[in-house]
């Protein structure tokens, strides 16, 4: 089982949350020309961002995963719950880690250090009776709802209304 982060560049993803998770959406089809597991064309606070990530979080796979010589220096790395499977994209970087070593808050702050937005991507299907946060682009600011100047903490309801609950 896996938990799923979001980081973003907090310019390029929309304020409004129901177009962010539509542009999330259209993002997560993969289906640029690019090499989902490579940092060249990403926004630079999302590549200082990914560099240091995987200093605790090592990729996967992709040009920035453990060589071959690495693996065979220390055995216990390919079994490694630390190993992140990372997906790449211009603007955002969608991070799936393994359960049992998981740290939302150490993600949220280092997101936070390079100015990125930070999404948790567990509060996306949840039942109706959960009250979830919205996108956090820094602790004293959220997405704004529609028609919104600045938001300092999400509605309540508002996801339930987002996938139909009332």
């Amino acid at each position: 089982m896996s938990l799923d982060m979001l980081v973003f560049s907090k310019s390029k993803a929309p304020s409004d949350p129901m177009e962010f998770l539509k542009w999330f959406h259209k993002k997560a089809e993969w289906k640029g020309d690019r090499d989902y597991s490579d940092i060249k064309g990403t926004d630079q606070p999302l590549v200082d961002f990914f560099m240091e990530m995987i200093k605790t979080y090592p990729a996967m796979n992709g040009p920035y995963a453990p060589t071959d010589e690495e693996f065979e220096q220390d055995p216990e790395l390919e079994d490694s719950p630390y190993l992140t499977d990372y997906c790449i994209d211009d603007d955002l970087i969608y991070m799936a880690f393994a359960y049992s070593v998981a740290d939302g808050d150490f993600v949220q702050k280092l997101a936070f250090k390079y100015g990125l937005g930070f999404f948790d991507m567990f509060f996306m299907y949840l039942d109706e009776d959960t009250k979830i946060p919205v996108p956090q682009l820094s602790p004293a600011e959220t997405l704004k709802e529609p028609g919104q100047q600045e938001a300092k903490e999400p509605k309540k309801g508002f996801f339930a209304r987002l996938f139909g609950k009332k």
